[in-house]
């Protein structure tokens, strides 16, 4: 008999062989997925988050485990995030019964978006689809092998931006925007009023390289990369570019992808091994160009509201 409870300090062993697992058999399935981890510092997370933690224990076997971490976010609202590492199951029925329990506890904290990542593969997303969720965004990985030598078109020229060049950055990104609101993506009612100050802190960290190209004085495209923190499924001296934005009249002239062999090139220089970024899986565009760069999809984001009616 299967039952559902929350997670007790003798499980804790249990469920991190679990996770060691599943990172290992998502890095033999995609070798751009990182399977090492800290046993001890996933241990010691365990351990002070039993109370946000359940399991499914069969006859005092655990066959599986969910923890969604609760996060407020302006732009994606209450919500719970479950990473690589927060679930574990045999079957669709045991994910079932632990959605079923975590699910009422987060929906009664207020917490009614749910997003999860996971391995992109049939396997792993099936029992997320049979829940509710659908695909949002993807992770695409690339190693830093190069050669990165895609030279700018005739009359454009690339420079490293900053904080002075916060009105550039805000206006580039609003163009993205404008992208991510038409189909079929229709991303329309996300909160943007903090962009500004968002952008603001960003370029104010010393390990952000911003990098705009111009035509004469006009700023026609920007992209954005800094070394990205530790995070589970992806390895060590990773950089993660992001807000790759070409103005439209400036499009299929091959800007962007100089612009981006010019980021990877300086990534190379310094050290880096790997790069990452992400794009909404609704924009076909987004896809093909990262997928001509030469990335890889590993993790997948799915997503579900909870409606309140």
């Amino acid at each position: 008999m299967t039952t559902v409870r929350q997670l007790e300090p003798n499980d804790v062993e249990a469920v991190v062989t679990r996770i060691c697992d599943r990172l290992a058999r998502d890095a033999e399935n995609q070798p751009l997925v990182n399977p090492s981890i800290s046993t001890q510092l996933l241990s010691d997370s365990l351990r002070e988050a039993t109370d946000q933690t359940w399991v499914a224990d069969h006859d005092g076997v655990i066959v599986g485990h969910l923890y969604g971490a609760m996060l407020e976010s302006e732009t994606y609202g209450n919500g719970v995030w479950i990473g690589p590492d927060g679930a574990s199951f045999d079957t669709t029925d045991i994910l079932s019964d632990l959605y079923s329990a975590a699910g009422a506890r987060w929906i009664e904290h207020g917490a009614l978006e749910h997003y999860v990542w996971t391995i992109d593969d049939v396997a792993s997303t099936q029992p997320w689809y049979e829940m509710g969720f659908a695909r949002m965004h993807v992770r695409g990985v690339m190693r830093l092998e190069g050669p990165f030598d895609h030279a700018l078109p005739e009359g454009y020229a690339l420079r490293r931006g900053g904080v002075d060049d916060l009105e550039i950055a805000v206006a580039l990104d609003d163009e993205l925007d404008a992208v991510q609101r038409v189909g079929p993506s229709f991303s329309i009612g996300l909160d943007h009023s903090s962009k500004s100050d968002n952008l603001l802190e960003t370029l104010e960290d010393p390990e952000v390289h911003h990098y705009i190209v111009q035509l004469g004085e006009d700023p026609v495209a920007q992209c954005i990369t800094f070394p990205l923190p530790h995070r589970r499924g992806s390895f060590e001296h990773t950089l993660h570019l992001s807000a790759v934005t070409v103005d439209a009249e400036h499009r299929h002239l091959g800007v962007g992808t100089a612009m981006v062999d010019a980021a990877l090139r300086d990534a190379q220089i310094a050290g880096f091994e790997f790069v990452e970024t992400n794009w909404r899986v609704t924009n076909r565009r987004a896809r093909n160009f990262w997928l001509d760069c030469g990335f890889e999809p590993t993790y997948v984001r799915l997503h579900r509201t909870i409606g309140l009616g």
